[in-house]
């Protein structure tokens, strides 16, 4: 049991011989623990004495001529008592911990996104602080199946467990969270999974436990999609569902929003080419908010009416991953579609909520909870 600040946090165990892959930290240089040392619970950068900010944050709040809104986030301990704030590949540099004077470690990161403990993230510490960042939360992918499936059976109660095609499928947020939903004894069972990147294919094939179920090729030079799907997967029929999440640092508001003047911009035009050579009964598609604004929302339009002309009904919008229990406050945008001589679709509905009333009785759930009983960390002697 740990104290700060008078709360009381169970938060890590005693020192012990358990070791969880990817819970590893590294050593801070003098100046940057000054900082950790100094921030308490829910504090930023800003909340410092200036004499320890960051020259580039003391650049950006005092003398930037071009700068506009507030301070941007450099640094921040996490309040155990809320969910995180959105996780990436990026805060492990900017998260601190919420009791120990340390940044966050990839297991710890995977924890906020809902990743089972044993699933070991494979490649450099960079490489798997990537893979964790840039995933879906499970359990809101998790919700966004369990909504699918319910629509489904409830429209015809003959139908059956789904075949699954995972495009674009990163270390696998999308695939586990699709493995544990369920409605009435059905599930879905992806069949083959593609991504370009080595090691989250690695990551992916170890959740999977069989290698001929993860592709690593580039979507783009797979010219016949139903062949490639009859196959690697076993199936002689074309897959229920498929789905992914193509690259968003085109329309991220932290990139620099090309759009589809960026290779990565075209992914989503790639996902819906297999789409229309598969037709799938579903298919699901997440990706950042802020793809609806790129262009003034051309490129949302140019989506929405590609899906509309491959024949579906689309229901699209943000949702919110603490409303499903994970410990984060990040949103992502999902396109969740049915064939259009299928029965419409249903949105997913919150579970979790910021507070208790008379209509919801679960709350968000923490960083406490989340970190909860995570053995000692080992810490490496590579700086921040």
């Amino acid at each position: 049991m740990h104290v700060m600040n008078g709360l009381k946090l169970p938060l890590s165990s005693e020192p012990g011989t358990e070791i969880l892959p990817n819970h590893i930290a590294r050593q801070a240089g003098a100046e940057v623990q000054q900082r950790i040392n100094a921030l308490k619970i829910g504090q930023k950068m800003q909340d410092l004495p200036e004499d320890l900010w960051h020259k580039s944050f003391r650049f950006y709040v005092k003398e930037d001529p071009t700068r506009k809104g507030g301070p941007n986030l450099r640094m921040i301990r996490l309040h155990p008592a809320q969910p995180s704030l959105t996780v990436t590949g990026y805060i492990f540099n900017k998260f601190v911990h919420p009791f120990e004077n340390r940044f966050i470690t990839v297991r710890e990161a995977a924890r906020l996104q809902g990743f089972p403990d044993n699933l070991k993230f494979e490649g450099t510490l960079t490489s798997t602080q990537l893979q964790v960042g840039n995933a879906v939360p499970i359990p809101l992918a998790k919700a966004v199946f369990n909504a699918l499936l319910r629509s489904a059976v409830q429209s015809d109660v003959n139908t059956q467990s789904l075949t699954a095609f995972s495009l674009f499928s990163g270390a696998g947020g999308m695939d586990i969270g699709a493995e544990q939903a369920d409605y009435e004894a059905r599930k879905i069972h992806t069949k083959l999974a593609i991504d370009s990147w080595a090691d989250a294919c690695k990551t992916l094939r170890g959740f999977y436990g069989l290698s001929s179920k993860v592709l690593e090729t580039d979507i783009t030079k797979l010219n016949n999609p139903l062949q490639v799907w009859n196959s690697l997967s076993g199936e002689s029929k074309p897959p229920d569902l498929v789905y992914g999440g193509p690259p968003c640092q085109s329309f991220s508001q932290a990139g620099k929003q090309k759009g589809f003047n960026d290779d990565r911009g075209k992914m989503i035009l790639e996902f819906l080419r297999f789409v229309e050579a598969l037709k799938p009964s579903y298919f699901v598609i997440e990706n950042v908010l802020n793809l609806k604004g790129v262009g003034g929302g051309a490129f949302y339009n140019k989506i929405i009416e590609k899906m509309n002309s491959l024949g579906y009904h689309i229901l699209v919008g943000p949702l919110l991953a603490a409303n499903f229990g994970a410990p984060q406050l990040r949103y992502r945008l999902f396109f969740i579609a049915s064939r259009k001589d299928k029965a419409l679709l249903s949105w997913p509905e919150p579970t979790h909520f910021a507070q208790t009333s008379l209509f919801n009785s679960s709350v968000y759930t923490t960083v406490g909870q989340a970190f909860s009983e995570l053995p000692q960390v080992r810490f490496i002697n590579q700086k921040y």
